[in-house]
């Protein structure tokens, strides 16, 4: 797995949700209906009856130094190009299937990056990820969305050294979005990188915020950027030394895609911790039911004067309980946050506690009771 790693897109986190795929246990008890419908309605690629797919799939393993543990089918559909792989967690072998149209569009190259992108989706455990349709909180059904179109920047990668040939890796993406095969295409990626500048121009798209998968204009251009990495020239030991390194161009692949989807992610993500910073502060301040001149300042030093003055003005209104609501509902929201920026929260009401007066076991009992609504306790 740490070759696997070692190219992974850095946005590309599931235990920022919690998930940890190493932790995935197949089940003893086998069960084999996806496979007996699968043997009843597609047909199996072996040497002998799809020679030319079955060569694609095997020089995908040879090149990625892994093991064939897989069932390949290709499925009669003559209108879809698309390529899937299931993870079978209660059957005997994850299984990826190919749809005629994909083999008819595609030459021998470009379904090798097809088919070394859908076995990285398998080491990587991507369908382990959450599902944004599973929820309908809309900052949670964002901060998902944002690791799935991730992870298609990972498969991409793997696709590509599965396949070795930069050319091929980017018609594959212009073929799959166009439908459109050599008859009718003419590649130039400049055209390509022109149409995505336009695209990033236009700023926020609605489409690309709530898609599983990132633009195939910004998945050419993050393989033009990856091809340029010193790890992709020690995979194919080119004995150049690259002009960046992949970290590097994670952030830029960051930014093109914030440039398409906006800043809503991070502005939302923002907003959600700043409230339960000031509700879980403000808990804090009140452990001896006081909000003192002294405190009231040094509240004002920590969240400004509008906020202060908002703080304040509630406590004339409210009660023990109103506030208690308060301090729940933005913690509630906040435990859809990302793991990083919930323990970032937790810290800095940490570090608050430490400078407000009144009994650290009363502070403690607090924090333990909001870290549990956080769900990192």
């Amino acid at each position: 797995m740490d070759f696997f790693d070692k190219y992974k897109f850095s946005s590309d986190n599931p235990e920022e949700f919690g998930i940890n795929p190493n932790d995935f246990k197949k089940s003893d008890v086998l069960d084999e209906s996806h496979l007996s419908n699968l043997l009843s309605t597609s047909i199996r690629i072996t040497e002998d009856i799809i020679p030319k797919v079955y060569k694609s799939i095997k020089s995908v393993f040879k090149k990625l130094k892994v093991e064939n543990k897989f069932d390949f089918f290709v499925t009669s559909d003559t209108y879809q190009a698309n390529a899937s792989c299931n993870l079978m967690s209660v059957s005997s072998k994850p299984y990826i299937i190919l749809t005629s149209k994909l083999i008819e569009l595609l030459n021998s190259k470009e379904l090798e990056f097809v088919i070394g992108h859908e076995v990285a989706h398998y080491i990587y455990q991507h369908a382990l990820y959450p599902n944004p349709q599973t929820t309908e909180n809309r900052s949670l059904k964002l901060n998902i969305l944002n690791l799935s179109r991730a992870a298609e920047i990972s498969a991409d990668r793997i696709g590509f050294l599965a396949c070795g040939d930069l050319e091929a890796s980017l018609r594959t993406n212009l073929k799959l979005a166009s439908g459109l095969d050599d008859k009718h295409l003419n590649f130039k990626f400049s055209a390509y990188l022109d149409q995505l500048r336009e695209l990033e121009t236009l700023g926020k798209s609605n489409s690309q915020l709530f898609s599983t998968h990132p633009s195939f204009l910004i998945r050419m251009q993050a393989l033009f950027w990856f091809s340029m990495t010193k790890e992709y020239h020690e995979f194919f030991e080119t004995k150049k030394k690259g002009s960046c390194s992949i970290s590097e161009i994670d952030k830029k692949i960051e930014n093109t895609i914030k440039k398409v989807i906006g800043n809503e992610i991070d502005i939302s993500n923002k907003e959600i911790l700043d409230r339960a910073l000031f509700w879980g502060s403000l808990s804090l301040y009140l452990i001896d039911k006081k909000f003192t001149k002294s405190e009231q300042d040094k509240f004002i030093r920590q969240f400004g004067q509008k906020k202060a003055s908002k703080a304040i003005s509630f406590l004339k209104i409210s009660n023990k309980d109103m506030l208690e609501r308060k301090v729940n509902d933005s913690f509630s929201e906040a435990s859809n946050l990302l793991k990083t920026d919930k323990n970032s929260l937790f810290n800095d009401l940490k570090k608050i506690s430490q400078t407000i007066e009144g009994n650290q076991s009363k502070k403690n009992v607090i924090l333990n009771k909001l870290s549990k609504v956080l769900g990192i306790h």
